[in-house]
């Protein structure tokens, strides 16, 4: 059974921030755009996950995919996208249809130009993730989040998204370490306002974060992964029956419970593998495995690999992303 402790640290346990370190989560500006009068703009579409954000104004903005379902976006919002089709952006409904890609002027700030004026700005980012360890952020994100500024609620997040258009503008002494850290704030708070203001009909673990009795479950599991979880330990903390809690589990976070035990095992043992040196025995010990042959035997079926290929490519593929970085470098002096 659990203590105290390990009850107090269940309560206090994050998975949204665990998720976000496991991927090595870090928000960046990728530009501005300035607009006035009639425009329209076309963003390819990406793979990436990215934001964009209003600071003032207001425009229309559709997909590529439903350029004829437009929605107002404007001051204080924002809009994640997840591999999403092409968003386009307009002044008017009517110049969607026609929107490009073509490249746009820039002033001497490097700040993209549309149209004539200044009426509207909105900041783009993107969110720097690891991919091999991102996967529970990505498969609950849907293709296109719109949280509003326009509620009560999002008075923090009007509030960040002012100091970050401050922040590009004056650079100021440690602007670029201000602008990173405000950035993913901001992309934080977009994603709590839309935990607690959605009732999504996706499964993963980010809908399953707004579930008071799965919540805990989750809380519970990310806290002490190298605990010997039982779905009855886990129902009776839910404060739910065995069979019901397995039901609920599995409908909202798209997994079995003690099946999202072990994919959390094994993603922190992938992080473990690939930026420590630790013994594949000490990491085993670390979640809760009686021996490295057990564990060895969990990890290869899980990811196809032993840990010890696994960490052997893991640091080929850093040795190659270092050496990319390197000859970059070397090519812009």
């Amino acid at each position: 059974m659990l203590d105290l402790c390990a009850i107090v640290r269940i309560m206090r346990s994050d998975p949204l921030s665990d998720v976000l370190e496991l991927a090595n989560a870090r928000c960046i500006l990728t530009g501005t755009l300035i607009a006035g009068g009639e425009w329209s703009r076309k963003f390819q579409r990406s793979e990436a996950v990215k934001f964009l954000a209003v600071v003032r104004g207001s425009c229309w903005l559709a997909t590529e995919a439903n350029s004829g379902e437009s929605t107002c976006f404007e001051a204080g919002d924002v809009v994640i996208t997840n591999g999403a089709p092409s968003i386009i952006v307009a002044s008017a409904s009517k110049l969607l249809r026609n929107a490009t890609c073509d490249p746009l002027e820039r002033d001497s700030n490097g700040n993209l130009l549309a149209g004539e004026g200044s009426d509207f700005v909105m900041i783009g980012g993107l969110l720097e993730v690891d991919e091999q360890r991102c996967g529970f952020l990505r498969e609950s994100l849907p293709p296109v989040l719109h949280v509003s500024g326009q509620k009560e609620e999002a008075s923090k997040l009007r509030w960040l998204l002012t100091e970050l258009a401050e922040e590009t503008i004056r650079e100021r002494a440690g602007s670029m370490t201000a602008i990173t850290h405000l950035a993913k704030l901001l992309f934080v708070e977009a994603l709590r306002l839309h935990i607690e203001t959605t009732k999504s009909m996706r499964a993963g673990w980010l809908t399953a974060l707004d579930d008071r009795r799965i919540s805990i479950a989750l809380r519970s599991i990310h806290s002490k992964p190298s605990y010997r979880w039982s779905l009855e330990e886990l129902a009776k903390l839910s404060g739910m029956s065995r069979t019901s809690f397995a039901v609920r589990f599995r409908e909202v976070v798209g997994l079995p419970p003690l099946a999202y035990v072990l994919n959390w095992r094994m993603r922190l043992a992938e992080r473990e593998l690939s930026e420590t040196d630790h013994s594949v025995a000490d990491i085993a010990w670390s979640l809760g495995y009686c021996s490295e042959s057990a564990f060895s035997n969990a990890f290869s079926r899980a990811t196809g690999l032993s840990p010890g290929r696994f960490r052997k490519e893991a640091l080929q593929t850093y040795s190659e992303r270092r050496r990319a970085v390197n000859r970059q470098a070397l090519e812009t002096e």
